[in-house]
């Protein structure tokens, strides 16, 4: 701009302008200088509005006068980065905001952390966060705040509360889990040494709670944790405290040890060397062991585990906990006269024209084939690490994922697999959760109501009694709304894992022939497919190739 001047005094760190009256066209204005500044190398500056106003004025009066005099004005300065620690009044985050810099600098990382340590944030300090804020800072125009939690305190965590543990795997995890045998393979028939435990053996113990963690804050205050609680050991059948230490549980019996829920229980043990005309049926209080095979027609019943070191054929094994056959099993393809029911989990090594009915989950280790099935958890026909078995010619309700490495056969022969129950059992419970949510919400709202309108009037001294106990009840009436809508959203959630899990997974391939359905919703296999997965996406069964 023609007749004036910018220059910088580095030393007061200020931004100068001159002007020569008689070099400016016309009156000098405010508008035409913070165009030059915004055009120039020194846009960055602080500007002083009310030094480009004198300036204006000074100039304007000289050229007025003709007088040849120069006119200086400080119209700008340098301003460093400003910084301003905030910590929180629990003292567990400290934030930093920085103002960008007019000309002027921003603060090292080593001057900020020392600027934090006097403020006395002292643990918890993130440079990563620091050092973006400050490249921020620098890149961006003048004036603009930068905000980040830059340091973060360390919650106490409460130690965990003691925990009962067993001493022996169950026979099911021992039977999923073969014993090692010789050349590094592994015995599939080899349950292990221990079926049996003996009488006074300790079969569970209890560990102590944990002492936590200790956290900290941002100012270096250390955050003491909850000592984790004693559980009490809860007792299952023929069990007992030992004498001499509190956190032991010893068995009363002998018999075969079981833990579930951390309650540890010993059936007492029958155990036979077959089941047969000549023995005669079973029908046990506890578990049952059968060294031998079970022949046709023969019942074996128990209200423990029932684990046979042999083969069933056409006979029928019920089980108030696990079913474990070492062997195979199988019954005539039409009937239903090898029955296998069992309120815990099924192991079988290979089965044909089995009724298989299972709570839990079902393991056949080879082969399964003209069988009726119903499972409320995971079906897996092989390895459990990589079930490479088959299943054909059978009808399943699943409640989980059926795993496999050959779905279907060649042939062609019907294989169905159906999610339905399971669904339909979550549906219905589901219904009456809403249904009685829906009457409660609205009870609860005319109770509110009602209230409000006797709390707004003159209650004489003889009914407050009453009143407060209305509004206790009420209070006790949204407690049960809140757990109830709870309840309400883990079913919805339950809804949605359940569709999540209902799959079927070939590791190998699939045939044609295979349906597989959850309702309504329907899907068959028209060919042959090699490693896939046919699950519910959006709500619809699709295929989709198994990638290694």
């Amino acid at each position: 701009m023609k007749g004036v001047t910018l220059t910088v005094n580095k030393a007061a760190r200020q931004l100068l302008a001159t002007v020569d009256p008689l070099l400016v066209e016309g009156l000098l204005q405010p508008k035409s200088i913070d165009t030059l500044i915004q055009s120039s190398d020194y846009k960055k500056f602080f500007i002083l509005a009310d030094g480009i106003a004198s300036l204006c004025t000074l100039s304007n009066a000289a050229k007025a006068a003709n007088s040849l005099e120069e006119k200086t004005q400080v119209i700008g300065e340098m301003k460093d980065a400003k910084i301003s620690i905030n910590i929180a009044t629990d003292q567990m985050y400290a934030e930093i905001t920085i103002e960008s810099p007019f000309a002027g600098n921003v603060a090292s990382y080593n001057d900020i952390v020392a600027l934090l340590h006097k403020e006395g944030v002292k643990k918890g300090i993130s440079k990563k966060r620091i050092n973006n804020l400050i490249f921020q800072a620098t890149e961006a125009n003048s004036g603009i705040a930068f905000t980040d939690i830059i340091a973060r305190g360390l919650t106490a965590r409460d130690g965990k509360a003691s925990i009962l543990k067993s001493l022996y795997p169950n026979a099911i995890d021992r039977i999923l889990q073969p014993q090692d045998a010789d050349n590094n393979k592994v015995d599939m028939r080899n349950l292990g040494d221990i079926l049996c435990v003996s009488a006074n053996t300790v079969v569970a113990q209890r560990s102590a709670p944990s002492k936590g963690r200790v956290g900290y804050t941002v100012t270096g205050s250390p955050l003491k944790p909850n000592v984790g609680e004693w559980k009490e050991i809860k007792l299952g059948a023929n069990t007992s405290i030992s004498l001499d230490d509190e956190n032991l549980v010893i068995a009363t019996v002998t018999g075969q040890p079981k833990f579930e829920n951390e309650i540890m229980n010993v059936d007492d043990t029958f155990q036979t060397k077959g089941v047969n005309v000549g023995t005669g049926n079973i029908n046990y209080a506890g578990a049952v062991i059968v060294n031998g095979d079970v022949t046709e027609s023969m019942q074996v019943i128990a209200k423990g585990d029932v684990i046979i070191n042999g083969f069933v054929e056409s006979a029928t094994i019920r089980s108030g906990g696990d079913i474990i056959i070492t062997e195979g099993a199988m019954g005539k393809m039409n009937e239903e006269d090898c029955k296998l029911h069992a309120k815990g989990s099924v192991f079988v090594q290979h089965g044909q024209g089995l009724d298989i009915v299972t709570s839990k989950n079902l393991n056949v280790r080879k082969q399964l084939a003209y069988s009726r099935v119903k499972c409320g958890g995971t079906i897996t026909i092989g390895d459990p690490d990589k079930p490479m078995g088959s299943i054909f010619a059978s009808t399943v309700q699943c409640g989980s994922t059926l795993y496999a490495g050959t779905v279907g056969a060649i042939s062609g022969s019907a294989l169905t697999i159906d999610f339905s129950d399971g669904v339909n059992v979550l549906n219905t419970r589901y219904e009456a959760v809403l249904t009685a949510l829906k009457q409660l919400r609205e009870n609860n709202f005319d109770h509110g109501v009602k209230l409000r309108e006797l709390h707004s009037k003159h209650v004489p001294n003889a009914l407050v009694m009453q009143l407060n106990k209305m509004d206790s009840v009420f209070e006790s009436e949204k407690h049960l709304l809140n757990w109830l809508e709870g309840v309400e959203a883990e079913m919805r959630q339950a809804k949605i894992e359940y569709e999540k899990n209902a799959k079927v997974v070939a590791y190998k391939e699939m045939f044609h022939g295979v349906s597989i359905k959850m309702n309504k919703r329907s899907w068959r296999s028209e060919k042959e497919y090699f490693k896939s997965v046919v699950s519910l996406v959006d709500g619809k069964w699709q295929y989709t190739p198994l990638l290694n």
